[in-house]
């Protein structure tokens, strides 16, 4: 069963309530995937039971397999807009410096949603996660790598344990082999998420490891296998923006693990500064 196909039945001969659960459905189905069927029924001001029969009369078993149908139809929906937004941006703008601003001004109002959203208890739980754990995964693949590869870089800063996959199967496989209880393994998926990211979490979902999402949808698969996670408010206005998001927020959980480790850091700075000047690096 699909989406098409339900579109295909004559949802007109359903009752009037059925009609009602499935047609919103159809319509709606962003809101619809975000709901418990008891809310959905609420909104509708129908009974719970009538949105299982509604379900059943076109072909499904009920409202969870309606919402992951829906979901399904949403992240494709989503993926497809996120290319034809750019496509239409780049034709309908004849001045680079125009796009330019736009652009900045995309990423500015984007941070700015993100920071009015962020949960902070969050990004501090994920700080000192990272800092007790025996080691720390980041899973980026594709374009993201550079992503998982800068958060290993900086949070290298403040704790070595820190180990980037940005290479599908043999380098994740061996770090999936790795994980444990003690470790923590951060996921990363911005517009569309890669099958082996969500695997990975999944896995170290199943090996107990505390696990990690940094995503820019609420409907992110990730979400499912994620004990903690961090929602970049990205407009999708231009296939690249959310990178500006997940880079700021990196930068956010590196000072948090830096002020928990405050002396430890300022002594590993004061070192990297003492082995710079030494070694004569800088020219000033």
């Amino acid at each position: 069963m699909s989406i098409q196909q339900i579109k295909d039945i004559c949802i007109s001969k359903l009752s009037r309530k059925r009609k009602l659960v499935i047609q919103y459905a159809l319509d709606f189905p962003d809101k619809v995937v975000l709901m418990r069927m008891e809310e959905f029924a609420h909104h509708l001001g129908v009974n719970p039971a009538t949105v299982v029969k509604a379900c059943k009369a076109v072909g499904l078993n009920g409202f969870f397999e309606l919402k992951e149908l829906l979901k399904q139809e949403v992240q494709l929906t989503r993926v497809d807009s996120v290319f034809t937004g750019m496509i239409r941006e780049v034709k309908s703008q004849d001045n680079p410096q125009k796009v330019a601003q736009d652009a900045i001004l995309g990423d500015i109002m984007m941070l700015q949603k993100t920071y009015e959203a962020m949960d902070f208890e969050v990004m501090e739980k994920i700080a000192r996660a990272i800092i007790s754990s025996n080691h720390t995964y980041i899973v980026g693949l594709a374009h993201i790598g550079l992503v998982a590869k800068y958060m290993e870089r900086i949070c290298r800063s403040a704790v070595p344990q820190i180990h980037a996959s940005t290479e599908y199967h043999g380098e994740l496989f061996l770090n999936m082999d790795h994980f444990s209880d003690k470790d923590v393994v951060v996921g990363i998926c911005l517009d569309k998420c890669q099958n082996q990211t969500i695997e990975a979490l999944k896995f170290a979902k199943q090996r107990n490891a505390t696990t990690v999402a940094i995503v820019d949808s609420n409907l992110s698969p990730l979400l499912e296998y994620s004990d903690l996670f961090i929602l970049i408010n990205s407009s999708h206005s231009y296939y690249f923006g959310a990178m500006v998001g997940a880079y700021s927020v990196v930068n956010a959980i590196f000072y948090s693990m830096a002020n928990i480790l405050k002396e430890e850091t300022v002594a590993r700075f004061k070192f990297f500064r003492d082995m710079s000047e030494k070694q004569n690096i800088y020219k000033i």
